[in-house]
């Protein structure tokens, strides 16, 4: 375990003095979860934990850190976590603090993945474990992190594309794909992962595909505007279900709702709800409280010296009407 220069207490004044981030409201449907998980001044806990999350405007990570915080209280561990609001510089300034204040390990859910790389440089030189959670490391920083705890996004989109290939079958047909955000790292293996999938079907083709910034406004948009340009469609495929939920929206408003089946990714309370209704008719389940005790759980790990699999792989499943009453959103 690295030596620490200071107390807790004084690590928490630091990281609420610098950054001034507040705690947010509760959301009403997860009680106890906030935008960033305050210490309490006069623990005396044995690890210290930083945590650096892209953004918490994703729902998925305010989940997944509630469940790390309530491993960590289990392991004796102060997790300290803080929000980078989808800005890669201020990612990289919560980095260089928790190694100036000497954190036993450090989680990191990267805004991008190769530009937190000179941060993690610098995690590395500080001899701290560094955990990636969620967003796949680049490949340049296989060297940098100690283990990956998140799921494979091309194997998402693979399950999501058996779900179209059986749906479809030998006849094929024309697909849409809505995607995430340009250049995010899911956004390019959930398509990635789909294409390679159905290139041994050439009769499935995709014959339209936008950006929706992982927002349900923006895709809703999109997809009353592939509706205008394309009197025949298939098969949608939704990198999200926030997404597919948007898209069913102006699917409605156009008239066409049940003309061709929705296959999503992601597992969320409005999807799984989808999928119940016959809206969706499959998505993948990927579940955010299982990253967040195993990010724990391996930090844990590594500040006890032990060895850890490179890449602790999040389960993931394919989820329709049939199997859907085992799954509970959360998000």
């Amino acid at each position: 375990m690295v030596k620490r220069a200071v107390t807790l207490s004084q690590i928490v004044f630091m990281l609420v003095m610098l950054f001034t981030l507040p705690l947010a409201g509760c959301n009403n449907s997860q009680p106890g979860i906030s935008d960033i998980s305050a210490p309490d001044l006069d623990n005396k806990h044995s690890k210290v934990i930083g945590f650096s999350v892209a953004g918490f405007t994703a729902l998925y990570f305010k989940v997944l850190i509630e469940y790390a915080r309530l491993e960590a209280i289990k392991h004796d561990a102060e997790l300290v976590v803080l929000d980078a609001k989808w800005s890669n510089e201020r990612q990289k300034e919560h980095i260089e603090e928790f190694i100036k204040l000497h954190v036993d390990a450090i989680c990191v859910i990267p805004v991008d993945s190769k530009a937190v790389i000179p941060a993690f440089r610098q995690i590395k030189e500080a001899g701290i474990p560094l955990i990636d959670v969620n967003v796949q490391n680049d490949p340049e920083a296989d060297e940098l992190i100690d283990a990956f705890v998140g799921a494979s996004m091309d194997e998402e989109a693979a399950l999501a594309a058996e779900s179209i290939i059986k749906l479809l079958g030998e006849n094929g047909g024309n697909v849409v794909m809505l995607e995430g955000a340009e250049g995010n790292f899911a956004t390019i293996h959930r398509a990635l992962g789909f294409e390679n999938s159905i290139r041994e079907y050439p009769n499935i083709r995709i014959i339209a595909r936008e950006y929706t910034g992982w927002e349900r406004a923006k895709a809703k948009s999109a997809m009353r505007e592939i509706l205008s340009r394309h009197k025949r469609i298939d098969a949608l495929y939704a990198q999200d279900d926030n997404i597919a939920i948007g898209a069913i929206e102006a699917i409605k408003e156009a008239g066409r709702a049940g003309e061709f089946p929705v296959v999503s990714i992601s597992g969320n309370i409005d999807g799984y709800e989808a999928v119940k209704r016959g809206e969706i008719y499959s998505t993948v389940s990927q579940p955010p409280d299982w990253e967040g005790i195993t990010a724990v759980q391996v930090a844990v790990k590594l500040i006890n010296g032990e060895k850890v699999d490179k890449w602790v792989k999040t389960p993931v499943q394919q989820v329709t009407r049939e199997n859907v009453v085992y799954f509970k959103g959360l998000w």
